[in-house]
C-alpha cells in the first residue's frame, strides 16, 4: 500500500514540475527522492536571490531617478528580499536608501543624527521635500540667470 501511494505522489509530483525541474528529478524512484532534489534545487536558488538582491541593494544609486522612482526600486528590492526569506528590517533599509544618495548630504546627516528612530515612509517624505526645494532653488537660481541676462541685453 504504502509503495503505491508513494508511486502516486511521485506521479504527481513529476507532472507537476516544469521540464527543468523535471530533467534533474526524472531519475528519482520515491516522492520523498524526487521532493529532497526539489528541495534542494529551490534553496539554492533563494540563496543566489537572496545574495544577488543585497548587491543591487549595496550597488543601486539615484542617478537621474526622482526620489519616488528611486525610494520604489528600493522598496522592490527589499520585498524581493522578504520573498526570498530574508526581510530587511527598516534600519537596514533605510541604510542602503541613504548609500545611494550622491547629492543629499545635508538630509543624509540630518536622518542619520537623529537619536529616535525613523521609518522608511518618514526618509522618503523628507527626501521628497528635500527634492522638490532642490527644485525651487534651481527654478528660482535659473529665472535669476535668465533675468541678470536679459537686463544685459542677452536672453
Amino acid at each position: 500500500n504504502w509503495i503505491a501511494v508513494d508511486q502516486q505522489v511521485l506521479a504527481f509530483l513529476l507532472s507537476s514540475v516544469t521540464k527543468d525541474i523535471l530533467s534533474q528529478v526524472a531519475g528519482s524512484t520515491t516522492a520523498a527522492g524526487a521532493w529532497e532534489i526539489i528541495q534542494a534545487m529551490f534553496s539554492s536558488m533563494t540563496r543566489a536571490r537572496s545574495v544577488n538582491t543585497r548587491i543591487a541593494l549595496a550597488n543601486t544609486r539615484k542617478g537621474d531617478m526622482t526620489v519616488t522612482e528611486y525610494v520604489g526600486k528600493m522598496r522592490s528590492l527589499a520585498d524581493e528580499m522578504m520573498f526570498s526569506g530574508k526581510p530587511l528590517d527598516d534600519e537596514e533599509l533605510i541604510s542602503y536608501i541613504l548609500a545611494g544618495l550622491e547629492y543629499y548630504n545635508p538630509i543624509v546627516s540630518a536622518i542619520v543624527s537623529r537619536t529616535d528612530a525613523i521609518s522608511v515612509g518618514e526618509v522618503f517624505s523628507q527626501l521628497l521635500s528635500f527634492e522638490q526645494r532642490m527644485e525651487l532653488l534651481q527654478n528660482d537660481f535659473g529665472h535669476s540667470v535668465n533675468m541678470t541676462n536679459r537686463g544685459r541685453g542677452g536672453q
